[in-house]
């Protein structure tokens, strides 16, 4: 390489560096993968940095150093405890003088005051940009703040800058030793201690009862939550509940939704919705009994029908709409949903501008594409059906919620790393998200060619700059209802791995979030809502984020299947006491499944693995099998001879008996599931992904011996106490 190329490539990492994107990452063998020069150039382009070849490198450097240092005060603050760190002012040299006005506004009201001399502060820094000098001055407020988001506003020099101070408490909420649910007959609220916690899950699609309409809906989740206060456990969990694309275009994965902001109009009851308007309308005007008939036929179908669900289910909510906004009370109902919560008229107008003109928004013509939606868009009893339904599944979830609270339990919900496309948030909040790019993993042993989710990364400067009010919308949205949030690919809030469109898996490039803030963040608003936060980190994960999740209480996951030894001693290793632990995920075997490698069968049929592959993990899986089998009949868990399932119950007694904080049931392990929900990496063709329901009823569960054994190892081992 010439020294004009060394020179160029050095420029290209230093910029890089600046932008927070890394230039190279170590793999799961340890090894150092260095970041292609076209995948850096597109990620840096899509960070907004001026490059289009590597020879641009040392403008946009020289650039971006001015915009780092020319009146420069960080868009966000941290202020830990309440307490407010010094600031930093960057600027010119021979500007640093005079008087520098500091006030913050607090969240609540009332504003906090003063002035500092420039010359009198503390001078941290100096930096050389060429010919021109800067310096950093160093800003002690010595300030105690609420908890809060209150804004910060500096003046000097005919300058004006503004910070967003979030004053945060250092750890996410944790379950007090006693929590409050009701004592067992009496029907008077006493307090138990709480101690280690355990709870069941089961994604909301795949159950359903005698009463569903071909899958699960708030309802049935209510009547999971009855059951699952009736075996004492402590919390129930499912997948995302989020809204999803379910007619043109279609995408049942609960993880690629149109919004972290709506609900799923496919989870709702829509026999409970026409009780809720109740003295306007009957179950005979609105749900004809071959409707219903129609709906319940379709328990019996596999995988399941999502899209002849909802077709019979907006035929019920599309009537109900019309009785709502044509009604007496007509102009009152608009009113109040709008008021309720403005964006849902915004959201609503979007799908039925879907409906009418493309499933991506994308091709539509460029005042829409851009963002701006009027009357003639779209069709308004299409917009008012969306509307409503939000409004409907708001209330469903509301009161599924209190109800889950009033029987001591906690709703465990998933929240999602990212959004489809081609759906409203990546719409509505185009200045947020990155064209070009999508996020995905590295290679590692799940999918060995690496994976691309297919949706858009979010820009860190942008939503800095924005005061992150979309997070801030979306956690609210969902802790309105969850009592335990787990944040899907908790590595995303340390870095996230960029995939230039028309790359490989393997060009991709990690870029560096703001942890400090999205930690702060995470924190304040799980203490304003008495939530517990989870956060998935399997798989590759840098040791910062492991240690990022401790310091601020939130809770790690660990996985069994993962843990495993060889040794009869210590057949897995021990989870940590702040996890939750479980013996796979939704993205893994069942038990059944992985302790007689069906899975394996499977992953060779579909070619995703070789057959020498195959045989080194079965041989490997045989000493794990064979450890874990001598442990459990040396301490007497288990016979010669065993089943399957008494293996499980056996297993299972090891998470239970274990030092974490939370325990988890798949209920599709105490039967014996052997079908997976999810295989990454694999198309429909290949797996039904995300269609599979359950094999029994919620009505058969308290009569099925291997799940009623299952709660009670658990109510033994784990009492709450």
């Amino acid at each position: 390489m010439k020294s004009g190329q060394h020179r160029e490539l050095a420029e290209l990492h230093r910029l890089a560096r600046l932008y927070d994107v890394q230039t190279s990452y170590s793999d799961l063998g340890g090894r150092e993968i260095e970041a292609g020069t076209e995948s850096l150039l597109a990620v840096l382009r899509g960070l907004g940095a001026p490059v289009e070849r590597i020879e641009d490198a040392g403008e946009a450097l020289r650039q971006r150093e001015h915009e780092a240092w020319r009146w420069r005060l960080e868009p966000v603050i941290v202020a830990w405890e309440g307490a407010m760190p010094s600031l930093e002012l960057r600027l010119p040299v021979d500007e640093a003088k005079g008087a520098i006005e500091v006030a913050i506004e607090f969240e609540g009201g009332g504003v906090q005051s003063r002035v500092i001399q420039a010359e009198a502060a503390e001078v941290s820094r100096h930096h050389r940009i060429g010919p021109a000098e800067f310096v950093a001055l160093r800003l002690s407020l010595e300030a105690e703040l609420p908890w809060g988001y209150h804004r910060l506003t500096l003046r000097a020099s005919g300058h004006e800058l503004t910070s967003m101070v979030i004053s945060a408490p250092r750890r996410a909420y944790a379950v007090p030793d006693q929590d409050s649910r009701p004592s067992t007959g009496s029907g008077r609220t006493g307090t138990r201690a709480e101690g280690r916690r355990w709870g069941v899950f089961l994604p909301l699609y795949a159950l359903y009862s005698r009463r569903s309409w071909g899958l699960g809906d708030f309802t049935d989740l209510g009547t999971l939550v009855e059951w699952a206060a009736g075996e004492k456990a402590h919390f129930v969990a499912t997948l995302p509940l989020l809204a999803s694309f379910l007619e043109v275009p279609f995408e049942p994965s609960p993880y690629v939704p149109v919004s972290r902001l709506f609900w799923n109009e496919i989870f709702i009851d829509p026999e409970a919705a026409v009780t809720s308007l109740e003295g306007q309308v009957t179950q005979d005007d609105v749900v004809p009994a071959a409707t219903v008939e129609a709906a319940r036929r379709l328990n019996a179908r596999e995988p399941v029908p999502f899209r002849e669900a909802m077709t019979l289910k907006r035929r019920v909510l599309e009537q109900l709409t019309r009785l709502y906004f044509q009604g007496p009370a007509a102009n009152e109902a608009g009113r109040s949903l709008r008021a309720m919560r403005p964006a849902l008229q915004d959201y609503a107008a979007f799908r039925a501008a879907v409906e009418r003109q493309s499933p991506s928004w994308r091709a539509w013509p460029e005042r829409q594409r851009r963002g701006s939606l009027l009357p003639s868009d779209y069709d308004s009893e299409t917009a008012d059906y969306y509307a409503f339904a939000q409004a409907t599944a708001g209330e469903q979830m509301a009161a599924l919620a209190r109800r889950t609270r009033e029987r001591g339990l906690r709703l465990y919900v998933d929240l999602p790393v990212g959004v489809h496309p081609d759906g409203y948030d990546a719409w509505r909040h185009q200045d947020l998200f990155v064209e070009g790019m999508s996020v995905g993993a590295p290679p590692d042993l799940l999918a060995p060619e690496g994976q691309n989710w297919g949706f858009q990364p979010l820009k860190p400067e942008s939503l800095r700059t924005s005061g992150y009010e979309y997070m801030r919308a979306y956690l609210r949205h969902h802790l309105s209802a969850a009592g335990i949030l787990r944040i899907d690919h908790a590595i995303g809030l340390h870095r996230l791995f960029w995939i230039p469109e028309g790359a490989s898996s393997r060009d991709g490039v990690f870029v560096r979030q703001r942890p400090e803030e999205l930690y702060a963040i995470l924190s304040l608003e799980s203490h304003r809502h008495a939530a517990v936060l989870v956060g998935e980190n399997l798989g590759l994960v840098p040791p910062e984020v492991n240690r990022g999740l401790e310091e601020h209480g939130v809770a790690g996951m660990y996985v069994q299947q993962f843990e495993f030894t060889g040794r009869a001693r210590q057949p897995v290793q021990a989870p940590k006491r702040e996890s939750i632990a479980s013996f796979g995920t939704h993205d893994l075997p069942p038990f059944a499944a992985y302790w007689n490698d069906v899975d394996l069968e499977e992953r060779q049929r579909m070619g995703l693995m070789d057959a020498e592959t195959v045989e080194r993990v079965a041989l490997e899986r045989e000493r794990d099998r064979e450890a874990l089998a001598s442990h459990l009949r040396e301490r007497g868990l288990l016979d010669d001879g065993a089943t399957t399932s008494e293996v499980y119950r056996a297993s299972t007694r090891l998470l239970a008996e274990s030092e974490a904080a939370w325990a988890m049931v798949n209920l599709e392990d105490t039967w014996g599931e052997t079908r997976s929900q999810n295989v990454p990496g694999t198309m429909a063709e290949q797996h039904p992904n995300w269609t599979q329901r359950a094999r029994y009823a919620i009505e058969q569960f308290g009569s099925l011996g291997d799940i009623t054994k299952t709660m009670e190892l658990m109510r033994e081992t784990r009492p709450g106490g």
